[in-house]
């Protein structure tokens, strides 16, 4: 019945459709500030909105701090054992084995052994969903992650075809990088975790004809598609 709606003070910027990465605001909280209550997912501020928001330059230092080290035990409280997924394939009869190779579009048409079959579904379970693993280095910080602590830019194709530039990107760097050189295209661990087995994400300039509709559900804004491409569509 209640819900408050994202309105960026320069309306012509469009709202996120993904999730508010630094701040929630309950009903109450809302309620409580009458005619001056306002919220907007952090994507959507500017640097005088974020300031406004959380009272000063000091305070919203605090707040990131504070949703860092959340991210932090969130990571390792949510980290599991990296060979589960491996050892349920471990247990596959033939016939899943197939199944699973087909559903991540990858031939076995030239497999005839079952540890052949295995093998090949081990090599794609290592590659997908694309998270980055212990020891793996952010592209943007440098820093080494822990198990789930980012993604790498990677989607497989219909025809098998992996595409993407396959840099790994940190959770942190992923909410903090300018919008200017990384682009719009962001999502959160849980949004990742979410999508299973489906889950991909690339940088916008890795995108190709088609991706934005496959991941926003919408088609590519003109405007977006001449940054991408460097190309009007013409009428």
């Amino acid at each position: 019945m209640f819900a408050p709606t994202c309105i960026p003070a320069d309306l012509t910027r469009p709202a996120s459709t993904l999730s508010c990465f630094l701040h929630r605001r309950t009903r109450e909280e809302f309620e409580s500030l009458e005619e001056t209550a306002w919220w907007m997912h952090e994507r959507c501020m500017e640097q005088s909105d974020l300031c406004a928001y959380f009272g000063g330059e000091k305070e919203l230092a605090e707040a990131r701090a504070a949703a860092d080290a959340v991210d932090v035990q969130s990571s390792a409280a949510e980290a599991i054992d990296p060979m589960a997924e491996k050892e349920r394939i471990k247990k596959m009869p033939v016939k899943e084995l197939k199944a699973y190779l087909d559903r991540h579009n990858t031939s076995h048409a030239d497999l005839f052994e079952k540890a052949e079959l295995l093998a090949r579904a081990l090599e794609v379970a290592s590659q997908w969903p694309a998270w980055m693993n212990t020891g793996d280095n952010c592209r943007l910080c440098g820093k080494q992650q822990q198990e789930k602590g980012g993604v790498f830019c990677r989607r497989r194709r219909s025809d098998g075809r992996t595409a993407g530039c396959n840099e790994g990107v940190c959770w942190r760097c992923m909410k903090r990088a300018p919008k200017d050189s990384f682009g719009k295209v962001r999502c959160t661990k849980e949004e990742f975790a979410d999508l299973g087995e489906d889950a991909w994400w690339m940088h916008q300039h890795c995108f190709e004809d088609g991706d934005w509709k496959d991941y926003f559900g919408e088609s590519e804004p003109e405007d977006e598609k001449w940054h991408r491409t460097g190309e009007a569509t013409s009428f």
